[in-house]
């Protein structure tokens, strides 16, 4: 799986914990750089005249994974799963090796098929494909199979108390979402709460031109425990859909995990068998005001439905349906 925000890292370990042994094949893509204008106008004419998508996962891979080539060649017997979270940012022939090195074969894309169509084409080199949009999971002249983000109940720490009124957010910084964030700010302050967002930037100094009381730029990423942390500490948590899909975040399954109230853009939550008007208000589709929300008790939810989406059930429902 990438290894952004090292949410690999709480997987390997829990997954450890749980009693598997685990070989980590995740890499780093997301930091990989054109080495020069060459580079980049190979890879344009690929996918441009060659229709050859899979050309710039190629040269990344290059680049950051040959870690996951020599930690294939260690594996003697083989594995009883495999198990590739967003595998359109392996090769075809990377994962071939692994067909070979495994008994079986398991796809999690957790982004929306449109947003990466190239992946379609790898379907049929695994055994089981899971996608987390169920508009995917619809499609009739594909073999996707509907699953669902997870949160980790181990993470969980109930002896923090959030602040009363406090709303959190982490995301990176996008222009083309800056006027949902701010609106959703300005409706936070308006009705007394306190916005406690977190923009991830880079290298980028944005905070003059996109200053806005409540938001905080980070120039490195939060590690998926540090996110956690800050979540737990406050009372509501806040969800932005991007619009290629309208699968659910992991946002919204930690504020089901942790007993926390959501504020979301992404009406596709009412469609769930965990929904409750009192714990989720959904931005510019909600009847009542965000004071209503705010004074209507948390609904506790069956406690079934909320360890179905835990973890540790979802890994084994992926490796064994």
């Amino acid at each position: 799986m990438p290894r952004t925000f090292s949410i690999y890292k709480v997987l390997t370990n829990r997954l450890e914990q749980l009693g598997f042994e685990v070989i980590d094949i995740s890499y780093d893509d997301d930091i990989f750089k054109y080495r020069n204008l060459r580079d980049r106008l190979v890879n344009l004419y690929h996918k441009t005249i060659l229709k050859d998508k899979g050309y710039k996962n190629r040269l990344k891979f290059k680049a950051l994974g040959e870690n996951v080539t020599q930690r294939l060649q260690t594996i003697k017997h083989p594995a009883d799963y495999c198990l590739l979270i967003r595998p359109d940012i392996y090769p075809e022939e990377v994962i071939d090796q692994i067909r070979l090195k495994t008994n079986k074969m398991i796809a999690y894309q957790w982004d929306g098929i449109d947003r990466y169509p190239a992946v379609k084409r790898l379907v049929s080199k695994f055994d089981r494909f899971f996608v987390f949009d169920r508009k995917d999971a619809n499609r009739a002249d594909d073999c996707f199979l509907p699953t669902t983000n997870f949160y980790f109940s181990h993470l969980n720490k109930r002896e923090i108390k959030p602040k009363p009124s406090s709303f959190f957010f982490v995301g990176t910084f996008m222009k083309v979402r800056w006027s949902q964030i701010k609106d959703a700010v300005d409706l936070i302050v308006q009705n007394h709460g306190t916005p406690n967002f977190y923009l991830y930037t880079g290298e980028r100094d944005l905070q003059s031109e996109y200053l806005l009381a409540g938001i905080t730029y980070i120039n490195s990423p939060l590690s998926y425990e540090e996110n956690i942390h800050l979540a737990l500490h406050n009372e509501l948590l806040v969800d932005f859909l991007v619009d290629a899909h309208s699968g659910l975040s992991f946002r919204v399954f930690e504020a089901i995990g942790y007993g926390r109230k959501l504020l979301t853009n992404n009406n596709e939550v009412k469609n769930y068998d965990f929904y409750h008007p009192n714990n989720i208000y959904v931005l510019g589709n909600d009847e009542r005001t965000l004071q209503e929300f705010l004074h209507a008790p948390y609904s506790e939810i069956n406690p079934k439905i909320v360890e179905q989406y835990n973890f540790d059930n979802w890994i084994l429902r992926v490796l064994e349906n």
